[in-house]
């Protein structure tokens, strides 16, 4: 079978649609990505292997702006040119993942009556999949929270899909750190996060000294101007982006980070503990929610960014229980998302 993905925006979009589509692959089936030209979708799904197929989409915004005008008239084009892709590449199913860019491509598939998926990796629901939920066939949920928004849908929930572990493996000592040393991981996201780097920076001779060593993803936007005031660190790797993100995880023992879903999903496969720092704009403030579920765990402290500060941050880095949280993500089931849902859209093909 031929499969459609529409997904984009945020890695947190992304990286599960493709995650599907390798699950896919492996089973012997097709998939083309569908999502806005020169974005980090065509980007990532490129980079994956996969066709992809270019269509303008624009974000509606929630607050009051010129740009809004215009969204009726490219979301009706952007499912017109949604539709001639499903159509032009038979396509057999669609699967989005939540986000502005699954929209056109959902409703395109809707209207051509191709069965139509979706994956909600947020705890509080976007825009998009609240406005879909009634109409695709199944709607796939990460948190038993989401259910509250979704009322009337067809919901299973799996949790988030993630790619599959690489083999190969990850040392400490590739950059210049010590196995046997307890590891602190900083992350604001591949974009990094200007706000949490501040006050990392503010804090990090103490962190240093209190016999943390440190992996700090800084980001692109800020890494020069950190890597100048720190570079000369014992104990410390600074870096603004690495594909070794999830080896890094798995080596350290304790993380401070944002709290989108994907970053989430990606902790709790590494059994890592965390400290999260919520991303205040994120829509609907979901990545709050997101770090609300992890805290009810036991696995994370939440630290909001508005009351961040570097006496706040070492005091939480240095009260936090490790063993607990790391005892309770043991206790958390395996994430097998990828392969269920996979395996559950098959299914409900079939039965169509």
């Amino acid at each position: 079978m031929r499969f459609a993905f529409g997904a984009g925006g945020t890695g947190g979009h992304i990286l599960p649609a493709i995650a599907l589509a390798d699950e896919l692959k492996a089973r012997g089936h097709e998939s083309i990505f569908i999502g806005n030209s020169s974005s980090m979708e065509e980007r990532l799904a490129s980079d994956a292997g996969y066709m992809f197929f270019r269509i303008r989409v624009q974000k509606l915004y929630r607050k009051l702006t010129p740009s809004n005008l215009a969204f009726p008239y490219h979301l009706g084009a952007s499912i017109l040119q949604s539709r001639r892709i499903l159509k032009e590449q038979a396509i057999d199913a669609v699967i989005t993942t939540g986000g502005y860019v699954a929209g056109p491509v959902a409703l395109a598939a809707i209207s051509l009556k191709i069965p139509s998926f979706l994956h909600e990796s947020n705890s509080y629901p976007g825009l998009t999949t609240r406005y879909l939920k009634r109409h695709v066939d199944r709607l796939y949920v990460s948190f038993e929270e989401s259910r509250d928004y979704l009322k009337g849908a067809q919901i299973r929930n799996f949790g988030i899909p993630i790619k599959k572990s690489s083999e190969e493996k990850f040392s400490l000592a590739d950059i210049g750190l010590k196995e046997d040393a307890k590891t602190l991981l900083i992350t604001g996201g591949s974009q990094g996060s200007y706000a949490l780097n501040s006050v990392v920076s503010n804090c990090i001779d103490a962190l240093l000294d209190s016999e943390w060593q440190i992996i700090w993803q800084t980001g692109r936007r800020s890494y020069e101007e950190f890597w100048r005031m720190h570079k000369n660190k014992k104990g410390l790797y600074l870096f603004d982006f690495s594909n070794s993100l999830r080896g890094m995880m798995r080596k350290s023992d304790l993380a401070i980070a944002r709290s989108g879903a994907m970053t989430i999903a990606e902790l709790e496969s590494a059994l890592l503990p965390a400290i999260l720092i919520p991303l205040p704009t994120s829509a609907g403030n979901h990545q709050y929610h997101n770090a609300v579920s992890q805290v009810k765990k036991g696995v994370a402290q939440l630290i909001l960014q508005e009351s961040l500060n570097p006496v706040r941050l070492l005091d939480a880095v240095n009260s936090i229980n490790i063993q607990s949280m790391r005892e309770k993500l043991e206790m958390l089931p395996p994430n097998n998302a990828t392969e269920l849902i996979v395996t559950d859209i098959l299914s409900c093909i079939k039965e169509k």
